[in-house]
């Protein structure tokens, strides 16, 4: 929802909207805690029998996504973002020139402001932190496609709905809209019941 609402504020009021993914977001968070693994030793033969402490994050760690939230979140508040109160993925950033907004999906993130420059200095701060792809529109994220025009929007879910209809195939039958003007079983002696069914 909180996407949704951001896009259409970015809409109204004109702001540019870019997206970003962070590259192996995972393998960048450090770990607090100690973690103990075996090394593969088909690469190292010489490490048989031994352990590592990881500094990293890996995939399939239970802990991996909440290590990598809290490494970024530490980034954008080092930026001077704040996390809203009622979605923590919604960070905003407040300036005397400019207003940021970032919604923040694992590694993906929507940015939008009103101000370009806003967004390029942005930028230019998170790449210095993060090995990200940029992109100075949105097309998709999170299964959404989204496209933006004159003072209009357009979110589809293309992708998801051809999915679901080869996996549930059943025969689709157009019915005219609105339904009959009469009430299903009206009680009058010369009304006919409406099969319901259909609709």
């Amino acid at each position: 929802m909180s996407l949704r609402l951001l896009l259409t504020t970015a809409v109204l009021n004109h702001w540019q909207v870019a997206s970003f993914d962070v590259s192996g977001a995972y393998l960048c968070s450090p770990v607090e805690e100690c973690v103990l693994v075996e090394p593969p030793t088909y690469f190292m033969p010489e490490l048989r029998g031994k352990v590592l402490s990881l500094k990293k994050a890996l995939y399939g760690m239970r802990q991996v996504g909440r290590c990598w939230l809290k490494f970024l979140s530490g980034i954008l508040q080092q930026l001077g973002f704040v996390a809203t109160e009622v979605d923590q993925s919604l960070y905003i950033f407040h300036s005397t020139n400019a207003v940021i907004a970032i919604w923040i999906h694992v590694d993906d993130g929507v940015v939008t402001s009103t101000s370009a420059e806003a967004i390029s200095d942005f930028k230019t701060a998170l790449v210095s932190q993060l090995d990200i792809k940029w992109s100075d529109k949105l097309d998709q994220i999170v299964g959404l496609e989204c496209s933006f025009g004159d003072g209009e929007e357009a979110i589809t879910q293309r992708q998801l709905t051809d999915s679901t209809l080869e996996s549930y195939p059943r025969q689709i039958v157009a019915r005219d809209s609105p339904l009959p003007v009469l009430p299903i079983g009206d009680n009058t002696p010369d009304a006919s019941p409406v099969d319901a069914k259909p609709f």
